[in-house]
Parts: structure tokens; sequence; C-alpha cells
């Protein structure tokens, strides 16, 4: 006999990968029986346009006991998406994850032992709709989608919801919680947000609201070595820059760079150690990383202009008025390669070199 365990913490699902965006908003509803909906919807409108997620669950319901059959009870986890295609029908594809482990319930007067399923079931229903966008003075049209994610104890239990109404009753509620957020107008567009409902609770609690752009500070320490004038400089090097959006890879950069030379004092036969500062602005390109589609990766460096001006001077080895030029051409994890040249006014006196820096 297979039974299913309403301990939500004895569970443990991945969700498919295509569930994991952060450019949207997340709704999330703590359901009976430790059974879980989360939505997610780049804005309330799209929201809104497939509200009535009671008709999809009937649909898919119909379509699923077609295959029912097919698949045999286990205490296997299963992971079925549920998509709409253009030309109006429904592709369901199923996946199958294997429980780790088997556990049993014994009862004290000797009945069949209970075989207690340990992994959910996750149900991911995906609408897509076609939204305008508007770039500079033309508009178009993009590929947006919305996703229901039903994380259940068992992938039968999408009956009982579709029975009490419960998903269509949740959604409501929580746009009308959306519409009438105090702080903001989170109706627009421009704003990405969490909100979790707790069972049983008809008060959410709203979590990382925010610009959908979202300007942030990345902060750079590197390290490294260069080579001027024949002679090996280490240098140290810090870094703030400004990125206006986390889903742009552009970044606006102020640095302050750190140089050491050395130098033999001709009187007492001594080395000495001497530091010239280098200020520097400029602009850098990030990556965006790969597990979380057209967000910008800050610790992946593609590429930087910099120019700089000296700043302070020891030894007298740059002359006033001293300007620095620098490029980063190559990254590949922590280390960077960033050729630069140094030159007095409008580029005379020029002195090429190169730097190796490693760091994030």
């Amino acid at each position: 006999m297979l039974y299913v365990s309403v301990l939500s913490h004895a569970f443990a699902q991945n969700l498919p990968d295509t569930f994991t965006y952060t450019d949207r908003s997340r709704y999330i509803f703590e359901l009976e029986q430790g059974n879980k909906l989360i939505a997610r919807a780049t804005d309330l409108a799209g929201l809104q346009k497939f509200q009535n997620i009671d008709s999809t669950l009937a649909l898919f319901l119909k379509d699923y006991k077609m295959i029912k059959s097919n698949f045999s009870e286990s205490v296997n986890g299963k992971t079925v998406v549920y998509r709409k295609l253009k030309n109006g029908q429904f592709q369901l594809n199923f996946t199958e994850h294997q429980s780790k482990g088997q556990r049993f319930q014994f009862s004290p007067n000797n009945a069949e032992p209970l075989l207690i399923k340990t992994v959910q079931d996750t149900l991911l229903i995906v609408h897509s709709y076609q939204k305008p966008f508007r770039v500079k003075d033309e508009e178009r049209l993009i590929e947006e989608e919305v996703y229901f994610c039903f994380i259940l104890n068992n992938i039968d239990d999408v009956e009982t919801l579709l029975k009490n109404g419960t998903a269509n009753a949740h959604i409501q509620m929580a746009m009308k919680d959306v519409k009438n957020y105090p702080h903001h107008n989170l109706q627009k567009t421009g704003y990405r947000f969490d909100m979790n409902y707790k069972q049983n609770s008809g008060t959410p609690t709203f979590k990382a609201v925010e610009s959908f752009k979202s300007p942030f500070l990345a902060f750079h320490q590197t390290f490294g070595v260069g080579v001027f004038r024949n002679q090996l400089v280490p240098n140290s090097q810090t870094e703030l820059a400004f990125i206006p959006s986390k889903y742009h890879n552009v970044g606006y950069t102020l640095g302050w760079r750190s140089m050491f030379f050395t130098e033999r004092n001709d009187q007492t036969n001594n080395w000495r150690t001497l530091s010239n500062g280098v200020l520097q602005v400029g602009f850098t390109f990030y990556d965006f990383k790969r597990n979380q589609p057209r967000r910008v990766d800050a610790g992946h460096v593609l590429f930087g202009a910099y120019l700089g001006r000296v700043m302070t001077r020891n030894g007298g080895i740059f002359e006033p008025n001293t300007w620095n030029l620098s490029m980063t051409v190559a990254a590949r994890g922590i280390v960077k390669v960033q050729p630069e040249v140094y030159f007095n006014g409008f580029f005379k006196n020029a002195m090429p070199g190169i730097r190796v820096q490693m760091g994030f």
C-alpha cells in the first residue's frame, strides 16, 4: 500500500530549469497537506491573462487520465510539464525522479506495513503570449511566459484542487492584494517581487520588492603584476562599478590602482619600495549568468576600457600630468589581461605596458 506523507519537510523535489528564472515576480501559496502552488509572471497583466488556471487543470486531468495507465504507482517523484503549443494543442512531458530510499511505517496491531512516499510530484503549467515591447520609436512583440507550478504529495491531488477551486481562489486573492499594495504601484511592469501566503492566512508577506532594473554597485578587488620600463611592477587595484540594471551588462567604473616600484639608493646601497597611485574611470562589459537568463554576472568581465591619471608620485618615476589608458582584453576565471599605455599631455612620450590581474 502506498502511503502519501503530509509532512512537507520530508520531500525533496527539483524544479524544472525553466522555473528558476528570477526576472519574474513570484507568488507562493502554501496549501493543505503540505502541497504548494508557485506562480511566476513578469507583471500582473500576465498573471491576470491566465488567472482561470482551473480551466487548464481540467484539460490537464482529461489528458493525463488518457495516459495514466502507462505509469506504475511507485515512491518515485514525477515532474509533468503541461504546455499549450502555438497550434492550440497541448504537450505533456513526463519525467520520473528516482527515490533515494524507501521508508516504511509499522502499526502496533501488526497491520500491513505502509510504504511512505518521500519525493513530491511537480506539475508545471506553462502559458505563453505575445506582449508589446517598445524599442526607441518601434513597437515589437516579444514572447512572454507565465508559469504555474504545483508541488504535490501526489499528482492525483490535482483533482481535489480542481473540485475545491483552490487555485483560482488563491490567484484572484493575490491579484487583489497586489493592487492594494500601499508603497508602490506593483501593477506597473517595472517591479519584481515575491509574495508568500501561509496556509489558512489571508494576509500575504511581501519580500524583495524591487525595481525590475534594480541598479546596483559591484566591488572588485584585484592584485597583479605588470611590465613597465623593463621592470616587474606589482600592484593592487580597487574598483567600484555602478551598473544601472541587473539585466544590462555595462557598468561605469571608478577605481584606484597602487603600483609598487623598487629603487636602489646609490649612497646607502639599500633597496626601497615606492608607491605610485592612479585614479581611473571607465566602463566595463559583463557577461550574463547562464543559469539565470538575461541577468548580469558582475563577477565575469568581458571587456573594459579605462582612462586614469597618476595622482600620487614617488621617486620621479612618472612626470607631472601623466595619464594612463588601459583595457581588459581577455578574462578567464579570476585572471584578466590588461594592456596599457602611459603618456603626458596629448599622447606625448607614450610608454606601453601590460598587466596580469587576479581577483574578482
